[in-house]
């Protein structure tokens, strides 16, 4: 495993489920309990005889009282095949453990003997001849048999690996050096402490838990970052928000990383290992961070930034014992190494307190065997209360202490991120009579923004850093005030210093000493980096006072690319807030825009918060567009070398924001060499060419040949498409457009006569292979889509919204059918004047029109106005958006309203709210939305919202979801907005009746998508067995099925054979009845290939005859290459790097049948 990699828990359920690869033996191992130190450093030997000599000066000082107490030390039990040292933990609710990751060997208890009392006593008339041994000679003779003990036979296993032993003769010589050496004094914060003192060295043992290796601190407190393009941008504003935090009260600073001046950075990723990242710096360039699957939460990002920093997990210090209990008959098996004490030589909290607060702590029950059993368990109480651990919310004070520590920031000053704010110097203080008052409200030199102006300092010197942080975009101008410093030539002495950025490398702006009443200085960054030295204050030289103001807008000259945040952002933006930029690029050049972020509060006309962007420098310039909601905005792009962008917000509701990355672009297009026969359209950063309709591009991407399709004239009244070669199959690899061109206030129908295409459309599918996508295009030449077509079943009239029908029909490479068939006509359309007199839609049909309502409302009696509905909802569709009534204006009293959500058998129903405002209520009584995990109010309850806080998303366990929205006759609020999805996995019930899900909603039409992760539970009555069958399979292969994989087990059971095998490729694995009631489907693809995907059937049977006997006694896990997020750091030199050279005859599938054993020791 690379070097310091921590793992961490929040998403371990990704990384027990995942292959783990396994090493097989054929024979138990016995408890290891002999070895040779001989090849531990210096420092753990150190360690060893430390523990020793503690403890013989306290049984002597027991002895001499004439108390036979005794105490052991538990020297942790240390895992073969892993870095213990390497590798931390920080898991909770872990499901499906195999329990077969690694071999334990047994704890060694050092429970040092008591000498016989009388050998204590020291008689004052005797010499070193004398019978009674020195008390001092006794502790060495002590020491040394024990050592020599642990030399000659055990195998004391370290949490760390170290390099290979030396040869056997330096071996020789290190032991008969340790043997005859002088025993070691204790040693206390670096202070050699007398006999005397060695007593209580086990309490007073400094407090260790950050990384004692002075190598893995960051430069000056500056992180680089990257981040994956796999991120959303609602990922990126939580990792942003995370870093923010930790720069909020400390002198680390997190930068987007500049590849010319970072080397080191870190790079925000998913790793197999789900949450985990390093130590510290590793220094060899990239070094990941993981936040896989459930680790997507604010306090998570924080704890593994944490480790980033240099922190390890609070409850391996080398003093927890003082403070919790660990009890190991709760852990679950495989994990008990993440509760192992790590070695003093990596981790030192400088001297500071075991904090139970920490948010690097454990939980009460991470790795538990059950969620009510406590792995961990705090000491003592807190002002009687029970002691809470392992919180995820913010960094604790001693987080904060320690890192402010570790990375030596100053004490003097702190980190700024608000709008505005004062900064005063420590001594600072108005004459009597100046005519200034000094702000009670001022920030002094205190971290945490208070100064104690009756508190001590340093009379001899000031030395203060300030750091100014605004979001890309902004720009920060302070004003200082009555500076009063010694004068220097060139300001070497006593200064203060204003530079734009955020380390001592950024450009100097001005270095003031001397008197100024007044100095307006303005950033052209977003950061700014104040020191303050006075080394004179206790001479009369005061200081200064300053205040700063964050200002948004102004102009840009790009010359790069270059981003630009909403006010505050990743947090929500300031209320009424007006931004005004404008950005210049070279001539001949093009303004784009590329927006990664987007929430904004939503209205259908914008007029609340909204980006308006224009083509030019000014409000009068050419309307590009006015952007609100939660839609990222497409990729915009200027005529002309300039681009105006305001942003505007109200006094009201206030969102994340934007995010927005500006680049100068070249319009390939204006040159004549672009080469494109019919059409040139630019792209961002390069450019494409098209074809007019009728013709089609050419495989040289330029010349364009004539085709089928074409613009259809359908004045004359009606007429025939047909798909090319009609009734014969049509061609391969075609793509084909028609335009059916009505006159105005007419409308085009289309009857399809005939229609047969490759694809076999499932409910809830579209189609991916040969397809036909019909659009009704609009007057401003926008496509609104009707539908995507294919198979056998013929669609049903089709109608367009306005005067212009578009086909758009596409052939594979691969099989060929015979296409399709259609007749046009057109018909006057009457919606088209006065919309129909319909109050709210109208709909052209042939000959006539429909009126409808929108969501909320119901069609009057007089088929044109619409009334309030009873609104209930039946939703089939995989994905869409839902509202309440009248949304987004406020919903009508007393009503109830429910939607019933159902999706393919198989895959679950998600709800992710996006604006949510009900009238509050601690309990809810009033107005509130309940959700339930099932087809009707009775199912269990998912959850129950009121108030004004949007509702994470909410997961049914099955297909089936019920939401129900009921209010009362007193205040009324804005309602919500949210989108629903589809989600693989959850729970199956299995009947005497046979019942099919598929691999993915879309299966049949589309192949399954990639980075899928799911996990199917499939039970029957407890008398029951469960049979699957596999109608169809077809995944990605490998040897070792170590790319896209399907995985059938049982739950553990060390009474037969609980895993049916890992299976991949085309071949369908045999139909498997299980033993118990219940199995367990697992499917995973990787990022690369995907294909068809499986159909499955499955139904409830008779349990199979048990007459195999101890034939299956194994519990060896199912056979095939099984990768590891753990990796030997003598073996492998990164996290990217596999094992390949365990397995080498796997295949596609293998079914489970092994007669091999698996031992292991508790």
């Amino acid at each position: 495993m690379p070097e310091d990699l921590q793992v961490d828990p929040d998403g371990y359920f990704d990384i027990v489920e995942k292959p783990e690869q396994f090493i097989q033996i054929d024979k138990q191992i016995a408890p290891n309990t002999k070895g040779n130190v001989a090849g531990k450093s210096p420092a753990h030997v150190q360690h060893l005889l430390e523990l020793a000599a503690a403890e013989a000066d306290k049984e002597a000082s027991i002895s001499s009282k004439k108390s036979r107490k005794k105490t052991q030390n538990h020297l942790p039990a240390f895992m073969f095949n892993s870095d213990v040292s390497k590798i931390q933990s920080n898991a909770k609710n872990i499901e499906h453990d195999t329990h077969h990751n690694f071999f334990y060997e047994r704890n060694i208890i050092v429970e040092p003997s008591v000498p016989p009392e009388k050998l204590l006593m020291e008689k004052k008339d005797k010499g070193d001849d004398s019978q009674g041994i020195p008390k001092e000679k006794l502790r060495q003779m002590t020491l040394k048999r024990r050592l020599f003990k642990q030399l000659k036979g055990r195998k004391v296993r370290g949490p760390k690996r170290h390099k290979k032993r030396s040869n056997q003769a330096a071996q020789k010589h290190k032991k008969a050096k340790l043997l005859n050496s002088p025993p070691l004094l204790m040693q206390h914060n670096d202070l050699i402490l007398d006999d005397s003192s060695t007593q209580n060295d086990v309490i007073n043992r400094p407090k260790r838990a950050v990384t004692a290796k002075k190598e893995r601190i960051w430069d000056y407190g500056v992180i680089p970052y990257e981040i994956d393009h796999i991120f959303s941008g609602a990922h990126k504003a939580l990792f942003k928000q995370a870093m923010r935090h930790w720069e909020n009260f400390t002198c680390i600073k997190f930068v987007e990383r500049d590849p010319k001046v970072h080397p080191n950075y870190i790079y925000f990723t998913i790793k197999n290992c789900g949450c985990c990242s390093f130590v510290g710096k590793r220094g060899n360039g990239r070094q990941a961070i993981s936040i896989g699957r459930n680790c997507e939460k604010f306090g998570i990002v924080v704890h593994e930034l944490g480790h980033v920093v240099g922190f390890w997990h609070e409850h391996t210090r080398t003093d927890r014992d003082q403070h919790i209990i660990i009890n190991k008959a709760n852990i679950m098996k495989g994990q008990e190494y993440n509760f192992d004490v790590l070695s003093p030589e990596d981790v030192d909290s400088l001297g500071l307190p075991y904090d139970y607060n920490s948010i690097m702590h454990y939980a009460r029950n991470t790795f538990s065997k059950s969620v009510y059993l406590d792995t961990i368990q705090p000491l003592g109480v807190r002002e009687h209360e029970k002691i809470e651990i392992g919180q995820r919310i913010k960094l604790s004070k001693g987080d904060i202490a320690q890192a402010n520590l570790l990375y030596k920031c100053a004490t003097c000053g702190r980190t700024f991120q608000q709008n505005a704010g004062h900064i005063v110097a420590p001594h600072y203080s108005y004459k009597s009579g100046s005519g200034n008052d000094l702000n009670d409200e001022v920030e002094g030199s205190g971290s945490d923004g208070d100064y104690d102006f009756n508190g001590d300092f340093d009379k001899s010197l000031e030395s203060c850093e300030w750091r100014i942080t605004a979001t890309n975009g902004e720009r920060i101008i302070l004003q200082l005030h009555q500076v009063n410093l010694f004068l220097s030539p060139d300001c070497t002495e006593d200064y203060v210093e204003i530079r734009d950025g955020y380390w001592h490398k950024s450009p100097v702006i001005q270095r003031l000493c001397g008197n100024h009443t007044s100095v307006t200085i303005k950033s052209d960054s977003s950061r700014m980096l104040i020191s303050y030295v006075n080394r004179r204050s206790i001479k009369g030289f005061r200081g200064f006072i300053a205040d700063f103001e964050v200002v948004c807008g102004g102009d840009i000259f790009l010359t790069e690319d270059r981003r630009i945040d909403s006010p505050n952002y990743p947090l929500e933006y300031f209320p009424d807030k007006e931004c005004i930029w404008r950005i210049t690029v070279p001539d001949n050049h093009q303004v784009a825009l590329k927006f990664q972020s987007f929430e904004l509060e939503n209205h259908d006309n914008c007029i609340y918060d909204y980006v308006e962007i224009r083509d030019g420098n000014s409000s009068e310039s050419k309307l590009i567009g006015i952007f609100c909601g939660y839609k990222l905005p497409p990729n915009i792009k200027t005529n002309s070398n300039q681009m105006y962008l305001k942003f505007v917000s109200d006094g009201s509701v206030q969102k994340v924001g934007f995010s927005a990355v500006f680049m100068k672009e070249v319009d390939e297009c204006k040159f004549a060499n672009h080469g494109c026969e019919h059409e040139c359209i630019n792209t961002l950063g390069s450019y494409q060419c098209g074809c007019f309709a009728g013709y089609e591009l050419q495989p040289n991407g330029r010349t364009c040949e004539d085709a089928c399709g074409g613009i259809i004239d359908a004045s004359v009244g009606s007429g025939m498409v047909n798909s090319p070669s009609w009734p014969d199959v049509y061609p391969i690899s075609k793509e084909c457009i028609w335009e059916i061109v009505a006159p105005a206030n007419h409308a085009v129908f289309l009857n399809f006569s005939a229609f047969d295409l490759e694809g076999t459309k499932f409910q809830y599918t579209e189609c991916n292979y040969d397809y036909l996508v019909i659009y009704s295009k609009l007057r401003d030449n926008r496509l609104k889509k009707i539908g995507v077509y294919c198979g056998h079943e013929i669609p049903p009239i089709i109608n367009s919204e306005q005067s212009i029908l578009r086909l758009e029909f596409f052939s594979d490479k691969s099989v060929q059918h015979t296409g399709f068939s259609a007749k046009f006509e057109i018909d006057t359309d009457e919606c088209s004047i006065n919309n129909g007199g319909c109050q709210h839609h109208c709909r052209n049909t042939f000959g006539s029109y429909i009126c409808s309502c929108r969501n909320g409302y119901t069609l009057h009696e007089n088929r044109h106005n619409c009334t309030e509905t009873k609104c209930k909802f039946e939703i089939t569709n995989p994905y869409g958006v839902i509202s309440s009534p009248r949304y987004p204006e406020d919903y009508p009293r007393n009503i109830y309203c429910y939607w019933h959500f159902r999706t393919v058998l198989g895959h679950r129903v998600q709800l992710t709210f996006h604006e949510f405002q009900l009238e509050n209520h601690q309990e809810c009584i009033y107005d509130f939305v309940a959700i339930h995990d099932g087809k009707s109010e009775n199912s269990s309850t998912l959850g129950i919202y009121c108030g004004g806080r949007e509702p994470y998303a909410v997961v049914a366990s099955s297909n089936d979801m019920f939401m129900v929205l009921k209010t009362d006759a007193g205040l009324q609020r804005k309602g919500f907005f949210a989108t629903y999805s589809t989600e693989c996995g959850g729970y199956l019930r299995a009947t005497n009746h046979s019942q099919i899900f598929y691999s993915h909603p879309r299966y049949g039409s589309r192949p399954y998508k990639r980075n899928m992760y799911c996990n199917w539970r499939i039970q029957s009555d407890p008398e029951s067995s469960v049979k699957i069958k596999f109608l169809h399979f077809e995944i990605e292969y490998s040897e070792r099925c170590d790319y896209d994989s399907l995985e059938i087990s049982e739950e553990q059971s060390f009474q037969r054979n609980t895993n049916h095998g890992k299976y991949c490729g085309n071949r369908k694995p045999p139909v498997i009845v299980s033993y118990s009631d219940t199995i367990l489907i697992r499917f995973q693809s990787d990022e690369s290939t995907s294909l068809k995907g499986f159909a499955i059937s499955f139904m409830a049977v008779e349990p199979p005859d048990d007459d195999n006997g101890d034939d299956f006694m194994s519990v060896t896990p199912f056979p095939g290459y099984m990768k590891s997020v753990y990796y030997s750091s003598e073996s492998q030199s990164s996290e990217d790097e596999d094992d390949d050279d365990h397995y080498k005859d796997n295949r596609g599938y293998t079914p489970y049948r092994t007669a091999s054993q698996r031992f292991r020791l508790n």
